[in-house]
């Protein structure tokens, strides 16, 4: 799998593609949807990076669809909107590298837990 699949909103995909990274805009969660839904069709292979914002609107049965996907593995990315308090935002992103790398680091001054 060494192929990676951003979808997110329209003004953050140039910053994407200037990484070399394949992104694809979607305005509403439905039209990201359809994307995704095309390339599950068509089963393309890849890792699939998502806004967390589009993600939270799909519905139910596509959501469970998309869980399914063994050839398109898919994470939530956060979406550049306001993230709230500093600490909500470092355990976003503790997150997605334990996600990652599978290992919780912490941040310098915080307690590991």
């Amino acid at each position: 799998m060494s192929r990676l699949l951003v979808v997110t909103r329209p003004s953050l995909v140039p910053g994407f593609r200037l990484a070399g990274v394949e992104a694809f805009p979607a305005e509403e969660a439905e039209e990201a949807q359809r994307l995704i839904g095309k390339w599950l069709d068509k089963h393309e292979a890849g890792l699939l990076a998502v806004d967390d914002g589009l993600l939270a609107g799909f519905d139910p049965a596509f959501r469970r669809r998309l869980e399914a996907a063994d050839q398109l593995p898919h994470l939530a990315i956060p979406g550049g909107g306001p993230l709230g308090p500093a600490g909500f935002r470092r355990q976003q992103i503790a997150e997605l590298i334990r996600k990652a790398i599978g290992f919780h680091i912490t941040f310098r001054g915080e307690q590991a837990g």
